[in-house]
């Protein structure tokens, strides 16, 4: 008997430059909102390694700082106070090393050993880039075909590099996919967050970049279209990002006409008609969900695919027998009340699920019938408290 082909969906890693998550404001690394003027008339260089420098500004006191990284954003300096070490330049130095070790960038160059990735689990252990790379390793384990990710892959647009090195095995077989995020597209509402403003541009360039290398092929609407014949099945990835933003406070998502006419056109064909999957991904959910059992739906304020109605319709009647979304960081399957496809609704594969479960991920069985096994991540006891990690001061 042919094995079944194995797919991975995951969802909402929420990776950073730095591993910081809006999700965890109290860690947030702040750093200046423009690239900062380092002129040498102004500063002369006390210390710099791998593109980070402490600066000291001429004819100021030895106190008188500035840490700037290697993109040129300028970060504060720790105080010093309950911190063993006592020259300033040397605790700026210090939290440039701890910050580049975290760095998405760094990471993606040269992934930590175990040991490694352990010691800093145990010193940040709520940092979503060194928890992604923890996270990948599990996946592996299940030794999927395919990853698919339903988007949310970076926090602010930044970061996609660390994705692609973490998957780097299924991305040069092309059995990486994914679809964006509100994070990843839409701007963010939060004012003074700490980090250099982002704009809607630079994420869509960013998300097309990403797309292009593992090799999707983005259509006029944003959706791409795959064929997987030895798992007898199609797979549809929509942008439930494609609307432009209403409200800058607003992440509501749309599927949208022109990506509905792309489902349309992709039933009306063969490779859809005849497979047994029928498979589509987007990012935004289609039904409201719990965060548990005995739990209400909360509001979703900004939060909701405002065309769920039109775009669930559609789903039956082209016979889509499976619907993967991510977003609410809720890990949940159903199959909705008048409706012929089945949900996936996959948690943050980094920050875990809202109901208080640790991080997982789905493990789906294509044979002739759809295998669905929840798989957690091993979460080390280290991280169940709640410490300000090092990168989080100053």
């Amino acid at each position: 008997m042919t094995p079944p082909f194995v797919l991975a969906h995951v969802s909402d890693f929420h990776v950073s430059t730095f591993g910081d998550t809006f999700h965890d404001r109290a860690r947030i690394v702040r750093r200046s909102m423009r690239v900062a003027d380092t002129s040498d008339a102004r500063f002369e260089v006390m210390w710099s390694e791998a593109g980070w420098k402490v600066l000291h500004t001429r004819g100021a006191r030895r106190s008188k700082l500035t840490l700037i990284d290697p993109e040129g954003y300028a970060h504060a300096v720790p105080s010093g106070v309950g911190d063993d070490i006592q020259d300033p330049v040397e605790r700026a130095a210090a939290k440039a090393c701890r910050l580049e070790a975290r760095r998405a960038k760094t990471l993606a160059e040269s992934l930590p050993s175990e040991g490694a990735l352990a010691v800093m689990l145990e010193a940040t252990p709520k940092n979503s880039n060194v928890r992604l790379v923890r996270a990948a390793r599990a996946v592996a384990a299940a030794e999927p075909d395919m990853v698919v990710v339903t988007g949310d892959l970076t926090d602010d647009g930044d970061g996609y590099e660390l994705v692609e090195s973490v998957f780097r095995a299924w991305k040069e077989r092309g059995r990486l996919l994914a679809v964006p995020g509100n994070h990843d597209l839409y701007a963010f509402p939060l004012a003074g967050s700490g980090r250099p403003r982002a704009t809607v541009e630079s994420k869509r360039a960013a998300w097309n970049g990403f797309a292009r290398r593992i090799g999707l092929d983005l259509g006029p609407t944003g959706g791409w279209v795959r064929a997987v014949p030895e798992a007898n099945a199609v797979i549809v990835g929509l942008d439930s990002c494609a609307r432009p933003q209403r409200r800058f406070f607003r992440h509501n998502g749309a599927i949208g006409e022109a990506q509905m006419g792309l489902l349309r056109d992709v039933a009306r064909g063969a490779e859809w008609k005849e497979a047994r999957h029928r498979i589509v991904l987007f990012h935004h959910h289609i039904v409201p969900l719990a965060h548990g059992v005995g739990r209400g739906a909360p509001p979703e304020f900004g939060m909701r695919l405002d065309d769920a109605s039109a775009v669930a319709a559609l789903l039956d009647d082209i016979g889509a027998t499976l619907v993967m979304h991510g977003h609410r960081h809720v890990s949940e399957q159903r199959q909705p009340a008048g409706s012929d496809f089945h949900i996936l609704a996959a948690p943050s594969l980094t920050l875990g699920c809202r109901s208080g479960d640790v991080p997982s991920f789905w493990r789906v069985e294509l044979g002739e019938h759809a295998n669905i096994t929840r798989v957690r991540i091993p979460v080390a006891a280290v991280e169940q408290e709640d410490t300000v990690g090092e990168e989080g001061r100053g």
